[in-house]
């Protein structure tokens, strides 16, 4: 990722002010005002204590850099303050003029410089040795020294520094040395750092899915875009979080089938290789589904993203064309059977043919059939009975019954449906955050 520009000296122009007089600092205490308008004396800055070769030194330089206004002067002389200096208080006040003159004269190794002598003072405040280490880890940053940057970044971190971005900047800092994993620590308290301030910086989310997705922990991935779509309902955030998760499970093509629709659903489908997948969840293609594959094959052509040129996908349309006729044509009587049915299986196979032609009211009133029964056996005799609760759910949501959808989805325990139903979930919170649509106009 592309360092952040100038970063340091943008930061370094912000020096302190300078504390010495142009001769010894006489310090003198503040005398307390009596009366009713007594108030408590500001607490004394703490005395210094120059030596004599270092005020002599200092002086001239001090009045180029501010009587003068010559900053280039002043860092001719300026060689001359740092050979007097005899002892921490020299050298801390010989900091803050090498910044001052730095920042002048835009001489970012000078006002390194001064922050070494600072740090180096035994009589530095700790709140000014915590910028300062901040500042210098930020020099390092923009000249692309990273294990610099990060060890003092971490270093003003522990000291006390907040703000500039430190979790980040020291994520990159990690990142750039390949310590990925630790980047994405760091990134994840970059974002509660925004969090704890009302802020969200949705550029650290996508940063760390990456991250993520690098070291190929796409569970990883899904989860920082399922996080970032907490904060926004936003079709490329959908896409990417459902194929993160997509990835991070081994899921059967009926799992597969519920996840490509809600990615769907959430305008996701972005690639040719999602409208394949999502066909090839259909299972048997122009078979048991042939009213959906149509439409998401239509739907494909239609923004360009797959094209009619393309022998797979105009076989398989022109396969499934052929068949929705029929499937269409005899739909309406499978209802009876499949109710009248002892076994559920019917039902519920019956009502996935109702939920593909998008007539979820008679899918739904299908999928409660079918577990009115008892368990959903298949003829295997494997239990169907999540799949088919969990497709009731997605029928609810599809008519708009948040609530009762939701109720469903709650009772769902199997590993990788209960975690399908997490972004179901989601949406539904979306759906129902959605302002609501504007009345049409009256007549008159």
């Amino acid at each position: 990722m592309k360092s952040v520009s100038k970063f340091a000296l943008t930061l370094s122009l912000l020096a302190l002010p300078l504390t010495a007089s142009h001769a010894a600092v006489e310090e003198k205490p503040a005398k307390e005002k009596k009366g009713k308008d007594k108030k408590e004396a500001a607490p004394a800055a703490p005395k210094r204590n120059y030596s004599k070769p270092f005020i002599a030194a200092y002086t001239p330089v001090v009045d180029l850099l501010n009587k003068q206004k010559n900053p280039a002067g002043a860092k001719t002389e300026f060689p001359k303050v740092v050979a007097a200096i005899a002892n921490d208080d020299d050298r801390y006040e010989a900091g803050i003029l090498a910044i001052n003159i730095g920042a002048g004269v835009k001489d970012l190794a000078l006002q390194e410089q001064g922050i070494d002598l600072l740090l180096a003072s035994a009589t530095t405040p700790a709140n000014i040795k915590t910028e300062y280490t901040f500042r210098k880890g930020a020099i390092a940053y923009d000249g692309k020294n990273f294990v610099n940057a990060e060890k003092l970044m971490l270093e003003a971190y522990n000291m006390g520094h907040r703000g500039n971005n430190i979790e980040f900047l020291i994520s990159n800092a990690q990142s750039q040395q390949n310590r990925d994993a630790e980047a994405m620590t760091w990134l994840g308290k970059a974002i509660e750092a925004d969090k704890a301030a009302g802020k969200v910086n949705k550029a650290y989310f996508v940063r760390a899915a990456n991250l993520a997705a690098k070291t190929k922990n796409y569970a990883g991935a899904a989860n920082w875009y399922k996080q970032l779509l907490a904060t926004e309902n936003n079709p490329d955030y959908w896409h990417d979080a459902l194929a993160f998760f997509d990835r991070s499970l081994t899921l059967s093509p009926e799992e597969e089938l519920d996840v490509m629709r809600l990615m769907r659903v959430t305008n996701g489908l972005r690639f040719q290789q999602e409208y394949a997948q999502y066909l090839d969840s259909l299972s048997y293609i122009g078979v048991r589904y042939p009213a959906e594959a149509v439409s998401v094959l239509e739907e494909g052509f239609a923004k360009g993203v797959i094209s009619r040129n393309n022998v797979t996908f105009s076989e398989k349309y022109t396969e499934a064309k052929a068949r929705l006729t029929e499937d269409t044509a005899t739909l309406a009587g499978t209802v009876a059977p499949a109710k009248a049915s002892p076994k559920g299986m019917l039902a519920s196979l019956t009502g996935d043919s109702f939920f593909s032609h998008k007539k979820y009211d008679t899918a739904k009133e299908l999928y409660e059939s079918a577990i009115s029964k008892g368990p959903v056996l298949d003829k295997d005799g494997k239990d169907q009975t999540e799949r088919t609760r969990f497709r009731l759910a997605m029928s609810k949501v599809m008519l708009g019954d948040y609530p009762g959808a939701k109720a469903d989805f709650a009772l769902i325990t199997g590993a990788n449906r209960k975690a399908i139903a997490e972004y179901w979930l989601m949406y539904i919170d979306q759906l129902s955050k959605a302002p609501a649509a504007p009345a049409a106009p009256t007549a008159t």
